[in-house]
């Protein structure tokens, strides 16, 4: 018997299942590259939106726990609308200290500049006396280093202003989510049984119900470790005599939450105020000193005890999240990062498709 032909339209067939096969995989990349293009630009667009909800979100989790406490306490109906009070009266209180804060010391910057002056001449007057020519003649003369000076000083005070500024108009948001947050908080697993099926529910309440265990857990322990950062440091600058030494314990509390760098770079400005301030030398250093042993001491030896199983996420993973969400939401975004990341990890163990690359965001 001759031989079977295959029919050339079987054969075009099956060149174009083939065909089709291989390029899957390419369409399945250009799909989540589109949506991630897509979910960074609505990020970006939504964030005065987005910012102030998530926050709010965050608040409400170290609150419901005190409100809880309270009901067996306090009526139902008295200890919603009194912690939520007390809640508002303490960011907005915190938000009016900062802002009035930073108005003073853009009063003060003429103070600052002049000294910040008078130290540049005493270094350059010190280094004639003590340094090679070699190493002074890239020095700028002492005119073009006082107008450098005092230009970055102004600078960086107008942009601590409007920063503060802006975040009193957030802190005026946050509450205001805040309050509906705390009022619905309750109701809300029963909307979620009434709108899906009983087993899907169950599922849904599941992955909340881990999502807030992981939150609260996280939360308490960088409360606690940011208020035995903060509370040192508000009496070390006391103690000194520098000023705001208020704002710059809040500015140690929220940059403890951004992990590696934040409780660093907290303690720049009031360092640098102190040097401009406290005479002699001794007493800015002192104080460099006394902070730099508040972090060393917060941030390896109290506050991995507290954080120790509240995040189970990998070194490399946290520094990628501080990247994506400070480039998203700037400084809120590094302060959430942690927090938004572990929420996508509990969702993603939660869908077959995303769960190997859950396993490998973990540290263990």
């Amino acid at each position: 018997m001759e031989p079977t032909k295959e029919q050339p339209g079987v054969v075009a067939n099956g060149r174009a299942a083939r065909l089709l096969r291989d390029l899957v995989p390419l369409y399945a990349l250009a799909a989540a590259v589109l949506c991630a293009a897509g979910s960074w630009y609505l990020l970006k667009e939504l964030a005065p939106l987005l910012r102030p909800l998530i926050l709010a979100v965050f608040l409400a989790y170290t609150i419901l726990p005190a409100h809880s406490a309270l009901r067996r306490r306090v009526p139902a109906k008295v200890a919603g609308p009194l912690l939520v009070l007390l809640v508002a009266t303490v960011v907005l209180g915190l938000a009016v200290l900062i802002y009035g804060n930073l108005i003073d010391l853009k009063a003060e910057l003429p103070r600052l500049i002049e000294r910040a002056q008078g130290l540049i001449e005493r270094l350059r007057t010190w280094g004639r006396g003590h340094l090679p020519v070699w190493v002074l003649d890239p020095v700028p003369d002492a005119a073009q280093a006082e107008a450098e000076t005092a230009a970055r000083l102004k600078a960086l005070t107008s942009g601590l202003v409007n920063t503060a500024a802006s975040f009193l108009a957030e802190a005026l948001i946050v509450v205001f989510y805040l309050v509906f947050l705390l009022l619905e908080a309750r109701r809300f697993p029963e909307r979620v049984r009434a709108v899906f099926p009983p087993e899907q529910a169950d599922r849904v309440l599941g992955i909340l119900g881990s999502i807030n265990r992981a939150m609260a857990s996280y939360l308490r322990a960088k409360v606690l470790s940011s208020l035995v950062t903060a509370l040192p440091v508000v009496a070390i600058l006391w103690a000194f005599g520098v000023s705001f030494p208020g704002s710059w314990g809040v500015l140690a509390f929220v940059g403890n939450f951004i992990p590696l760098v934040g409780s660093l770079v907290a303690l720049v400005l009031p360092v640098l105020l102190a040097f401009l301030e406290l005479e002699p030398p001794l007493r800015p250093l002192a104080v460099l000193v006394l902070l730099m042993l508040v972090q060393f001491v917060t941030n390896n030896f109290i506050e991995p005890r507290l954080t120790a199983h509240a995040v189970d996420l990998s070194p490399l993973v946290v520094l990628v999240a501080l990247a994506f969400w400070g480039l998203c939401w700037g400084v809120v975004g590094m302060v959430l990062a942690v927090p938004l990341t572990v929420m996508l990890k509990i969702v993603g163990e939660n869908i077959a498709l995303t769960r190997p690359l859950t396993r490998l965001m973990a540290e263990r």
